[in-house]
C-alpha cells in the first residue's frame, strides 16, 4: 500500500485509480498473484529519436504490448520493471528516466486461460517506468515476440484499443520530459 500512497497522481485518472486504491481494505491488495487487486510494472521503451516503441507480442491478448509483468514478493518496483523488461526484451542496455515510475494504472484483467488453468478476473495495479533503448542494443531474432514498433504505426500492431491512449500518452510524456 506504501506504494499507492507514496505515488504522485499525474492526471485526474491516476488520482482517481489512486483515490479508489487507498480506500480498500489493504488485505485485497497484494504481490500474491491471488488476490484481487495485485502488483505489476511495465516499461515503455522509446528510441533516442522518439521514433520507435519496444514491444512484445502478447498472446493472451493477441496484441503487441509493452514489456512488463508482476512484481516479485520482496521485489522493489523499478528493479521489477528492469528484470521483467530483460526477461522478455533481452535489452542490453536501457537507461532509464528515473527510478520512480511514469505513471500508475489501475487495470481491470478479465477472466482467462492460463497454462491450461482458468484465471479469475482481477486488477492490476500497475506501475509503468521509461526507458531510453537502441535497437542495436536488443538480442532479438526475426522469428522472436519482440520488436521495435513505429511510433506512428501503433494502430496497426496493437489490438487492444483501450491500451492505445494510454501508450501516447506516456511516450508524450517520454517526449516532453514530463514523465
Amino acid at each position: 500500500m506504501d506504494w499507492i500512497k507514496e505515488y504522485e497522481p499525474k492526471n485526474k485518472k491516476e488520482a482517481e485509480d489512486r483515490d479508489h486504491l487507498l480506500r480498500l481494505d489493504e488485505r485485497l491488495i497484494s504481490t500474491d498473484r491471488s488476490a484481487p487487486y495485485h502488483y505489476t510494472t511495465s516499461s515503455m521503451v522509446l528510441d533516442r529519436k522518439k521514433n520507435k516503441l519496444l514491444m512484445i507480442y502478447h498472446k493472451i491478448y493477441r496484441s503487441w504490448s509493452w514489456p512488463g509483468g508482476h512484481v516479485e514478493e520482496g521485489e522493489e518496483l523499478f528493479y521489477s520493471a528492469l528484470r521483467e523488461l530483460y526477461e522478455e526484451t533481452g535489452l542490453r542496455r536501457a537507461k532509464p528516466l528515473s527510478e520512480e515510475p511514469i505513471a500508475m494504472e489501475l487495470m481491470p484483467v478479465a477472466s482467462h486461460e492460463r497454462k491450461g488453468e482458468i484465471v479469475d478476473s482481477h486488477f492490476h495495479i500497475n506501475f509503468c517506468f521509461g526507458f531510453w533503448g537502441e535497437e542495436e542494443d536488443t538480442l532479438l531474432s526475426p522469428d522472436e515476440n519482440r520488436m521495435w514498433v513505429p511510433v506512428d504505426k501503433l494502430d496497426a500492431f496493437v489490438a487492444e484499443e483501450h491500451m492505445l491512449p494510454i501508450y501516447r500518452d506516456l511516450i508524450r510524456r517520454m517526449g516532453d520530459g514530463h514523465a
